[in-house]
């Protein structure tokens, strides 16, 4: 039985959260969910900060071995990171316990993280984990489910509600019959938040259904 576990963490307790720098405005969030031999978290933006000053701030913490910009769009950009495992110290907890992490946001407050778990041992040592070296997660939500329905393709409810209604009024038609603003007008947030969810979402489905392995 899979658990899914939704927690927040102090900003100042993470290395990104500390190089927002305190900025009220500036937001980071998860863009590719997929793990790898480094970290659960390789890419994600950060919006409605200077890229150099957020690349500068988190060159100095010990968390970070690696961080190049990879895009850059409005109000935003995309960063790369090699971590050091030893030091990063929520994300490697996940690793460590096997977990899968399907969504993280952090503003200048604190960290708001998903993640799951296989079963309930995993969920315990996640935990045990973070309380010995002294993580102040908080946990907002647990969830289990026995059956992969509720699992299925590792979306989280948030991207599954936004692929659906952008698909029921028409964003994905060519033309299309409906903007990101009037999905995120039915949906209750903003557009931008919108195109994450549907990014985040397409990149899940493209990578638990295979089709974005290479066919050669």
């Amino acid at each position: 039985m899979s658990t899914v576990i939704e927690f927040t963490v102090p900003a100042s307790a993470c290395a990104l959260g500390r190089s927002l720098g305190g900025d009220p405005d500036a937001l980071l969030e998860l863009d590719r969910v997929v793990p790898t031999d480094d970290t659960v978290m390789p890419f994600f933006w950060v919006w409605s900060l200077d890229p150099e000053t957020f690349a500068a701030a988190a060159g100095d913490e010990p968390a970070i071995e690696e961080l190049s910009i990879v895009d850059r769009v409005e109000d935003g950009a995309l960063f790369a990171a090699r971590w050091n495992r030893e030091a990063a110290g929520t994300l490697f907890a996940i690793v460590r316990s096997e977990g899968s992490l399907l969504d993280a946001r952090a503003s200048a407050v604190e960290w708001r993280f998903e993640v799951r778990f296989a079963d309930r041992r995993a969920t315990a040592a996640f935990r045990e984990f973070c309380e010995d070296r002294d993580v102040p997660l908080s946990l907002t939500r647990v969830t289990t489910s026995a059956t992969p329905e509720n699992d299925r393709y590792g979306l989280t409810d948030d991207q599954r509600d936004a692929l659906a209604t952008a698909y029921r009024r028409g964003y994905f038609e060519e033309p299309r019959r409906a903007t990101l603003e009037d999905v995120a007008a039915e949906l209750g947030i903003s557009a931008r938040a919108v195109a994450g969810r549907l990014r985040r979402g397409q990149a899940t489905l493209l990578e638990r259904t295979g089709l974005a392995a290479d066919p050669r």
